[in-house]
């Protein structure tokens, strides 16, 4: 059988050609590297915007949660003294009703009362008699 050879110039025409497009292939390579790294510092200022909106706004977030626990225990507290105050508000009633009577009763009392006279007259002071009495409680004569 004969051999089949192709042609040199196929063979320098196909190696040339994909020659040219490997180098074509890293020209448009190098063209869109070069066009994203200028998009990427075009859009810097941006994401760097972004970057502190986005810090602030979790600190806002900090700060709004921090102020609903602050203003959750201030209702539960004023709850409580709203309690406090109805159960005080509650025992005055009932210690005006007392002072009422003690008024009443103390308005029913004569304006003067005149107590009994008392004498002071000095009294002697006597002192105990003298005794030289014994027993036997103790066994001794």
């Amino acid at each position: 059988m004969a051999e089949r050879r192709l042609p040199v110039h196929l063979v320098v025409l196909v190696g040339a050609s994909t020659a040219a497009y490997a180098v074509s292939l890293a020209g448009i390579t190098a063209l869109q590297s070069g066009a994203d790294q200028a998009l990427i510092e075009a859009r810097a200022p941006a994401e760097q915007a972004a970057a502190r909106i986005s810090e602030a706004h979790d600190q806002l977030q900090a700060e709004v949660v921090h102020s609903a626990h602050a203003y959750a225990g201030s209702a539960a507290r004023y709850g409580d003294l709203a309690t406090s105050l109805s159960t005080l508000d509650t025992s005055l009633d009932g210690y005006a009703g007392r002072m009422a009577k003690v008024t009443g009763a103390a308005l029913a009392l004569p304006a003067r009362i005149s107590l009994p006279a008392v004498s002071r007259a000095a009294t002697s002071v006597r002192s105990a008699p003298a005794t030289s009495a014994t027993t036997g409680a103790s066994g001794k004569p």
